[in-house]
């Protein structure tokens, strides 16, 4: 169960909302006309989140060679200070986190084990850098690097805006958007000295008043033939409501090492 928790601390996360009471489901579009990279990432720029806190409620499906676990999840995020991560399998809660800027914690009540570290316990994991602000990008629906200062080719491959790094680079960086709202479908991420590749998607998005989040994310890890899937759906989602973020390790948890 501590896997499925750092992989989904890692790859993590994202939500999957159905269409509820305030929200519905935005439009999106095929991209017929090719657009400039900065034009399609200033587009996207646009649908980045002014908010004070967010909570995100649902379930998310881990599967890999050897399980295929279903688990309850709980996001609370306090805008650029900090994110806290329940999961709770049968209503139980199993497992908190709670990662701010400096720092990664968690505690395990299965085996009655804590962490805390920084975030290359969550970059081994995932093969690519992470840190809070990727962390909240990914969680929201933005490409990971929001300030991205790379060169990018901008194409059109199956009906959507296509930005990749040169293919020269070791860290080759990939981006798909629709052409609406420039909504971020799909980015992947690969290390290619490590053979290892992130590739997260969006299959759909809603708006809730003048928030826009996904309403689904598949996330696929990949190191060479091992692959992890990690599926998540949200059933709410609400924004700038007081939230309560408590973390505290119980007594008699064990410090361990990652």
């Amino acid at each position: 169960m501590r896997k499925i928790a750092l992989i989904f601390l890692t790859s993590i996360l994202f939500i999957g909302c159905k269409k509820g009471g305030e929200g519905f489901l935005l439009r999106e579009a095929d991209a017929k006309k090719e657009k400039t990279a900065l034009v399609v990432l200033n587009d996207h720029a646009k649908n980045a989140q002014q908010f004070q806190t967010a909570f995100l409620q649902g379930s998310a499906q881990y599967k890999d060679r050897y399980e295929n676990r279903k688990v309850g999840i709980e996001v609370l995020i306090e805008k650029d200070k900090q994110i806290q991560i329940n999961i709770r399998y049968a209503d139980i809660l199993i497992f908190k986190s709670l990662i701010t800027p400096e720092q990664v914690q968690y505690y395990n009540k299965l085996d009655e084990t804590a962490f805390q570290g920084g975030f290359d316990v969550l970059t081994r994991f995932v093969g690519t850098d992470i840190n809070f602000n990727r962390l909240q990008n990914l969680l929201l629906g933005q490409v990971l690097d929001s300030q991205e200062s790379k060169a990018f080719i901008a194409t059109i491959e199956d009906g959507l805006h296509k930005l990749s790094t040169l293919e020269q680079e070791e860290l080759q960086s990939t981006y798909f958007f629709e052409d609406e709202n420039s909504l971020l479908k799909k980015e992947a991420i690969e290390e290619r000295d490590s053979n290892r590749k992130v590739t997260i998607s969006y299959p759909g998005y809603q708006k809730i008043k003048q928030f826009i989040v996904p309403t689904e994310v598949n996330i696929l890890a990949e190191e060479g033939e091992k692959t992890i899937n990690l599926d998540i759906r949200y059933r709410k989602v609400s924004f700038n409501e007081d939230l309560h973020l408590n973390y505290s390790v119980p007594k008699g948890y064990k410090m361990i090492k990652l």
